[in-house]
């Protein structure tokens, strides 16, 4: 099948996986109407598919009210006031382990392994890293090293432990991308990002095992900052390396937040007045690349037309974000010349926005490096998000009408697995809480001074 077709299958596939409720774990998590034998390519394009829509869909959404770059309405308005239940993820916990998800990759991993195919099982191991990781980021301890086993209520691994699992697997996907030889064909013409480059693919995964890092930084400090250090150089430094989802606009293969915000759900969301205030405020030339601006009013009123198109290649993990993760770890461990060295690198990216001047240093630097990550991180995936619960930056003021809810630090697990499994807490009884084992609780922001006001 054409690859536009088997996209078009995997978003079908991934809007039952948001809406229903059903048993999982093992074959009762695929459909049995499907084929069960499939190619290397569309396995990868099913689980590429997959990775696109986990990490521009619901979640995102989520991530992006939470931290005020959105202000939900309507369906939106209980999370907007940090109102969650057991099913505001719309089953993406079930999604990421699924058909598509968690249960494909692994097919993936052991039929390009088979195939002696190490360039394209690199591939496959990079993505499974991409699936966990938002799951990890979102929903803290996780069922991983006991998954698809067939074995019933499988025991969660803490969440670190789940960030330290990934960093192995991305070392051994780093190994095997390296690979040479005739049967290391890669993913070649199914991978519409990066056309089955093992290069990019590798600069991918130190990109991805900067972000992890930089994710633990709140609780393992100088180790976390290290680990950034030494993977960023290695990672995502050119724009046109960027990791992007990429659509060819056909039914089915549509940039899902244009055909969400503009379309199905018109209105759910508008811009924030948090970040659009930073962005004017500032005369930010990416005000009007990201929302689209009233000008009688000078308000931004909705996603700008540019990044609503259907076939908008949207960004998941960027050069900016390595440079921003490199010029913030650079400057916790005391280098405020590369500090602003990398985030005037980040800075040049986008057209007339000037570099900071030389001079810039302490807490003023930090205070425009953290600055810099919260705009950039539009729509990246739930970046916004893990920004404020680790820094406390922006200082956001709480949006519930009585002030008395705290920004959530992680949603609860799906309902349907809670139903599977009974090692998952159902909503309100995890000892966790609302927060996970990547963040403790902020008594102020990293600047600005005061307390955190909508928690973090």
């Amino acid at each position: 099948m054409k690859h536009r077709i088997l996209v078009s299958g995997a978003a079908m596939l991934l809007g039952v996986a948001a809406c229903s409720d059903y048993l999982t774990g093992g074959q009762l998590s695929a459909n049995p109407n499907l084929p069960q034998v499939a190619t290397n390519p569309q396995l990868f394009v099913g689980v590429h598919a997959n990775v696109f829509y986990t990490y521009l869909g619901v979640l995102p959404r989520i991530g992006g009210i939470f931290a005020q770059h959105w202000s939900g309405t309507n369906l939106y308005t209980s999370l907007d006031q940090y109102s969650i239940t057991s099913t505001s993820d719309e089953g993406v916990f079930t999604q990421i382990a699924a058909a598509g998800g968690l249960l494909d990759v692994r097919r993936l991993e052991a039929a390009t392994a088979a195939s002696g195919d190490s360039v394209f099982l690199g591939v496959a191991q990079v993505q499974e890293a991409l699936l966990v990781a938002m799951a990890a980021d979102v929903y803290g301890d996780l069922p991983y090293t006991s998954a698809l086993k067939n074995t019933a209520n499988p025991p969660l691994d803490k969440q670190l432990a789940v960030f330290d699992s990934l960093q192995n697997l991305l070392n051994q996907a780093i190994v095997n991308l390296a690979a040479t030889g005739p049967t290391n064909a890669g993913p070649r013409g199914a991978d519409v990002s990066f056309k089955g480059d093992p290069s990019k693919w590798t600069a991918l995964a130190h990109s991805l095992k900067a972000r992890i890092y930089m994710h633990t930084a709140e609780v393992r400090g100088a180790t976390a900052y290290q680990g950034v250090l030494k993977e960023a150089p290695l990672g995502i430094l050119n724009p046109a390396n960027d990791y992007k989802a990429v659509f060819s606009g056909a039914s089915g293969d549509q940039n899902p937040w244009g055909e969400w915000v503009l379309g199905v759900r018109a209105g759910y969301l508008v811009p924030g007045r948090v970040l659009d205030s930073i962005l004017k405020a500032r005369n930010d030339p990416r005000r009007s690349n990201y929302f689209k601006i009233d000008a009688t009013r000078d308000s931004a009123t909705d996603l700008s037309a540019a990044r609503a198109v259907s076939t908008f290649p949207q960004p998941i993990l960027t050069a900016a974000e390595t440079h921003l993760t490199w010029a913030e770890a650079a400057y916790r461990t005391g280098d405020q010349a590369t500090a602003l060295s990398h985030l005037n690198t980040a800075r040049s990216f986008v057209t007339g926005l000037n570099a900071e001047p030389a001079g810039l240093s302490g807490t003023a630097l930090l205070q425009e490096i953290l600055t810099e990550e919260y705009i950039n991180d539009f729509q990246l995936g739930v970046e916004p998000w893990k920004l404020y619960r680790r820094t406390c930056f922006p200082n956001l003021a709480p949006r519930s009408p009585s002030g008395s809810l705290p920004m959530p630090g992680r949603l609860y697990y799906s309902q349907s697995e809670v139903q599977t499994n009974t090692n998952l807490p159902p909503a309100g009884t995890d000892p966790n809480g609302i927060r996970n084992q990547d963040d403790p609780p902020n008594a102020a922001p990293d600047v600005g001074g005061g307390s955190c006001r909508a928690g973090a």
